[in-house]
């Protein structure tokens, strides 16, 4: 009714933060997020509460999360995915991932240990290979919009009946990537969205 509670399966368009400690619940817009112990920053992740930590969320207006002040590291001064695996080593229950707009140019190999996550999106980076997602055997969500990638790997036919939602709109795909008739094959019901890439083409109006 109005002015009441919204109800537990529809979106309440508002994030409400409950803090507990360094670490905060959150109840979002999807019932997906709703009452995840999320992270928005990496101060936040201290090693004695990783393994309560269902949800990282690192955007892109926040770059000096991700950038490299290791002196001795090729990326100094810019993105490194290294600051982010040790993070994610410490985070074994991570259901969501958001780290878009950092401008990676990789993902780091603990993703893979990640066995838990549900939602990755790493839109707005620039990515060229995701072959580090088909080892991610729950992941119902992937976004990797605006990136770099022109061809996707076979590990991802691995996702088949787990992922649902596959969106790769304004890449490099000049063809459609094989491994996607296989997904479409094995779950008929998956939304890949493939727009602003070259491969799709529009009928003339």
């Amino acid at each position: 009714g109005t002015g009441g509670e919204p109800e537990p399966n529809q979106p309440n368009q508002q994030m409400s933060i409950v803090r507990l400690g360094t670490i905060t619940r959150s109840s979002s817009a999807t019932r997906f997020q709703r009452w995840l112990a999320t992270a928005t920053r990496l101060s936040q992740v201290k090693p004695e509460a990783g393994a309560q930590l269902e949800a990282l969320v690192l955007r892109g207006d926040e770059k000096s999360d991700l950038m490299c002040v290791n002196m001795m590291c090729e990326h100094v001064g810019g993105p490194c995915a290294c600051k982010l695996a040790r993070t994610l080593s410490r985070v074994p229950n991570l259901r969501r991932l958001e780290i878009p707009g950092h401008g990676l140019e990789f993902l780091p190999e603990a993703l893979a240990e990640l066995t838990k996550l549900e939602h990755l999106d790493v839109s707005y980076n620039r990515l060229t290979d995701l072959s580090m997602v088909g080892r991610l055997p729950r992941l119902r969500t992937l976004r990797a919009d605006g990136n770099a990638l022109a061809a996707l790997p076979t590990e991802l036919a691995m996702l088949a009946g787990s992922l649902g939602e596959l969106s790769l709109r304004d890449n490099q795909f000049e063809v459609e990537p094989p491994v996607l008739a296989s997904l479409r094959e094995a779950s008929p019901e998956v939304n890949i969205d493939l727009e602003g890439n070259a491969c799709v083409v529009h009928a003339p109006r």
